[in-house]
């Protein structure tokens, strides 16, 4: 890598930030698709945020991600919110255009990358997102614009879970999700959207014991460990399985899209996942 006078620079911003492995994804997307960019990764109290992001937009920085804590603080920072990042309440993407900055959320976006890459369809499907926190929001609200049949939230706190539904349906504009108790008996689509079985505590599952049918597909947004118990559950009872990486993947390729208003293809997209597949995995050996 060669940085010139002509660099341009991204990052991400949280705090903790060293487990991050966005600096990996985005500079091998750079490197793939050919740009004079750079990308890295800055730890940010929650105390320093406003002068970390004034600083970023000085120094002519492209954009910047967002992650814990910051997402939602980020927005009284910004000129303008993309309508979807304003449904979500939160932002993950900045682009920094002259002084000027948009707030975006492609959280549920890289989950839609995830499920196209397995070829998984969500219209007139039902579906069930297990978790009702920022997460769950940002695929809950993403794919009311992919018109499935329902959208059922399963949540330890309920009331959680309707408020959830609840903004859903506004967003909508119509009744298409409701919470739930426990699995309907009719569910095409489980999505984990909780920290259950997320490294190091990978024995964890958020449906323990449940018995799947094998025509349901089964999503985890944790990617490490790139096969969690719940997907080896859903696995062994034969349903097919889509794991977090993907959608890490796909956050990142929107971001990119996003700062830089170039497409990427699903092959460049492959090399980049396979990638930090192979990384995931040794870590794990």
């Amino acid at each position: 890598m060669i940085i010139t006078p002509n660099t341009s620079y991204a990052a991400v911003i949280g705090h903790p930030i060293g487990h991050s492995l966005s600096p990996q994804l985005h500079n091998s997307i750079y490197d793939k698709i050919g740009i004079d960019m750079i990308y890295l990764a800055f730890d940010i109290p929650s105390g320093n945020l406003e002068s970390a992001v004034e600083g970023l937009c000085a120094l002519n920085f492209s954009g910047f991600n967002v992650t814990i804590p910051h997402k939602e603080e980020v927005i009284a920072f910004l000129d303008k919110i993309d309508p979807m990042a304003a449904a979500i309440g939160a932002v993950n993407t900045v682009k920094i255009e002259g002084r000027r900055m948009t707030g975006y959320n492609t959280d549920g976006l890289g989950f839609l990358h995830s499920l196209k890459g397995q070829c998984v369809e969500c219209k007139g499907r039902n579906i069930l997102i297990l978790g009702a926190g920022g997460s769950a929001r940002a695929i809950g609200i993403t794919l009311a614009d992919q018109t499935p049949g329902e959208i059922l939230i399963l949540n330890r706190n309920r009331d959680r879970g309707e408020r959830l539904a609840m903004d859903i349906n506004e967003y909508a504009g119509y009744g298409l999700s409701r919470a739930v108790g426990d699995v309907p008996d009719r569910i095409d689509i489980i999505i984990n959207t909780t920290p259950l079985g997320m490294w190091p505590k990978v024995l964890d599952s958020p449906l323990a014991g449940y018995t799947f049918n094998p025509e349901t597909i089964v999503c985890d947004i944790v990617y490490n460990p790139l096969e969690t118990a719940l997907l080896g559950e859903a696995k062994r009872s034969g349903c097919k399985t889509v794991g977090g990486l993907g959608m890490l993947v796909g956050q990142g390729i929107k971001a990119v899209e996003i700062w830089t208003d170039k497409g990427i293809d699903d092959s460049t997209a492959r090399l980049v996942y396979d990638g930090l597949y192979n990384t995931l995995k040794k870590r794990s050996q």
